[in-house]
């Protein structure tokens, strides 16, 4: 790690006393273990430290140590311009495009705050002050607790705050089950399970958490939308708004069901296709080398890893099913072509 960049966090953390942190819409484990994790470490420090999400979190994560202190910007705009203005530093988490904060990017834009980026994804396009990234690591979860530790920081790391590094770190990672061939990573969570995290409650709470309604809602995902592309092992799950209706869906009932088609022995990548109020909303998942975030960036505006990755669709749910299995098809082929050489 950089240690002249660490010097540069650690000046500013020292120097400063009031700070925001947020991370992308819709956030998910990492992106909320992340920015209250490194809240909590900020607090034990002495310092004043807020999370605004650009939406609401979903209630799924409300176990997470200190989500009732979160705000939304969609939801108390006024009051989080307010927060912004007297703050000193903004510490942006789990994204590497403003895009990816809505109605949020405009504000961040527009004051003049020392701000810092901390995120694991490729191709950052945001202009800060203090720049980490590092799309090797398997979350932005252990890549904070990492600065932390270089920066000398890790006696402010409490139990709470370990809690949530683990979490993000198991989200982003699916249990340990992709995106954790780096030794480094189980070298992390050997380290916050010496400091007393309760390995079996969070696992509990991300794996074995879900209302009745979402597993009727699995059920008819994998039973009733779940798909074969062009006799390829290609799968497609898509959910139109009408199927989320009947299941009354909230953000984050269908948590971690793109991976189920992945326990197939002859499926390679799987997306799973939602149509939500402000646009179709992908999340891909991949085993093996099959970069579906390549894809993702290619052919709608996302990115993420080699295999877990997301983009968006504003269009008909119909076109956005067709560009998909179209696109994929090829982008296949393409890549085993390649592989086969």
């Amino acid at each position: 790690m950089n240690k002249e960049v660490i010097e540069h966090f650690r000046q500013v953390i020292e120097s400063n006393s009031r700070f925001v942190l947020t991370c992308h819409t819709n956030p998910d484990g990492d992106a909320l273990g992340s920015t209250l994790g490194l809240r909590q470490v900020l607090l034990n420090m002495g310092k004043e430290a807020q999370v605004i999400t650009p939406d609401l979190a979903p209630t799924f994560y409300s176990w997470i140590n200190g989500y009732k202190t979160i705000k939304a910007y969609e939801r108390e705009q006024e009051a989080c311009d307010v927060i912004i203005d007297n703050a000193d530093v903004i510490i942006m988490m789990d994204f590497n495009s403003l895009d990816r904060v809505k109605s949020m990017a405009e504000k961040i834009k527009s004051v003049n705050k020392t701000k810092i980026l901390i995120d694991h994804h490729i191709d950052p396009s945001i202009d800060v002050d203090v720049f980490f990234s590092n799309p090797e690591e398997p979350a932005t979860c252990s890549y904070v607790y990492q600065i932390l530790k270089e920066a000398g920081y890790e006696k402010y790391i409490s139990l709470d705050a370990a809690t949530n590094f683990y979490a993000g770190i198991m989200t982003d990672t699916g249990g340990l089950s992709y995106n954790s061939s780096n030794p480094m990573i189980y070298y992390i969570v050997a380290q916050l399970l010496e400091m007393g995290i309760d390995k079996m409650k969070v696992h509990e709470k991300i794996f074995n958490n879900k209302h009745m309604r979402q597993l009727k809602l699995l059920g008819f995902t994998l039973g009733c939308r779940m798909r074969r592309i062009a006799k390829k092992p290609l799968t497609i799950m898509a959910l139109s708004a009408a199927d989320l209706d009947r299941f009354n869906y909230n953000t984050g009932d269908s948590e971690g069901f793109v991976n189920y088609p992945l326990q197939a022995r002859d499926v390679v990548a799987n997306v799973l296709i939602l149509e939500r109020p402000d646009c179709i909303k992908l999340s891909i998942r991949s085993k093996g080398e099959f970069p579906v975030n390549e894809f993702a960036a290619r052919y709608f505006g996302g990115g993420g890893h080699l295999n877990a990755a997301g983009g968006t669709y504003h269009g008909a749910l119909e076109d956005a099913v067709k560009i998909y299995e179209n696109n994929i098809v090829r982008f296949y082929e393409e890549w085993l072509a390649l592989q086969n050489k």
